[in-house]
C-alpha cells in the first residue's frame, strides 16, 4: 500500500512563528524538526497552518523523539471517506498509519472544520473533539512508534501514552527487518482506528 501515489501534499513553511513557537524550549522544537507536517491538496493554507500547531501541541506531550523522521498528513473531511474506501480501510476512522512510506494521516473534522462530521465522529467514538485527537494520535503512535499492525495492541499502547507511560513495544524493534503488511494478515485492516 502506498498513501504517497494518492496523495498529494505541500509544505508548510517555517515562517509565521507564534510567540509560543518561539519561547519553546530547544529539545521540543528538535524533536518536532524530525518530523513533517503536510496537507493533502484542498486544504486551505491558514487553516492547515493553525491545526498543524494544534497537532504539534498534542504530539509534543508525547515521546516521539522514538519515530525518527516520519511525516503528519491532514486531509479534508470531504476527501477522507473516498481516500478510506480506496484503501479498503475503515471510512469512520479518522486516522491511519502507513508503515513503510512512515506517514500517519489524520482527518480534518478532528480539528472541528466540519460540523456535520465532527457530531458523527463525536458520536461514533463518544468523546470531545478534543480527546478524540488526543485518542487518534496516541492510537496512531502505537502503530508508528512500536511498528504494531494489531489495533488492539495500538490502542492499549495509546492508552497507556495518554495516563503518561510508556509501555514496551509488544514486536521488538530490532534494525529494519522486513515487516509484513497489515492487509497480508488475515481479518486485520490497516492501521484503522478502532473505538476501545
Amino acid at each position: 500500500m502506498s498513501c504517497c501515489l494518492i496523495v498529494s501534499v505541500w509544505m508548510l513553511p517555517t515562517t509565521g512563528q507564534t510567540a509560543a513557537e518561539i519561547a519553546r524550549p530547544e529539545t521540543e522544537r528538535a524533536i518536532l524538526s524530525s518530523q513533517e507536517f503536510h496537507c493533502h491538496t484542498g486544504y486551505p493554507l491558514a487553516q492547515c497552518q493553525k491545526d498543524i500547531r494544534e497537532l504539534k501541541k498534542v504530539l509534543a506531550h508525547y515521546p516521539i523523539e522514538g519515530l525518527g523522521h516520519w511525516t503528519w498528513v491532514l486531509v479534508r473531511s470531504q476527501d477522507w471517506k473516498p481516500i478510506s474506501q480506496m484503501l479498503r480501510l475503515n471510512p469512520d476512522s479518522p486516522a491511519f498509519t502507513a508503515f513503510e512510506p512512515r506517514e500517519t494521516f489524520l482527518e480534518e473534522a478532528l480539528f472541528f472544520h466540519d460540523p456535520l462530521r465532527t457530531a458523527e465522529l463525536m458520536e461514533e467514538w463518544q468523546r470531545s473533539m478534543p480527546k478524540l485527537l488526543e485518542l487518534a494520535v496516541t492510537h496512531e503512535l502505537g502503530h508508528a512508534l512500536c511498528g504494531e499492525p494489531n489495533e488492539t495492541a495500538a490502542d492499549h499502547f495509546g492508552e497507556e501514552l495518554r495516563k503518561g507511560r510508556l509501555m514496551r513495544c509488544r514486536i521488538s524493534m530490532e534494525p529494519k527487518r522486513k515487516r509484513v503488511g497489515t492487509a497480508d494478515l488475515p481479518g486485520l485492516k490497516p492501521n484503522a482506528l478502532r473505538a476501545p
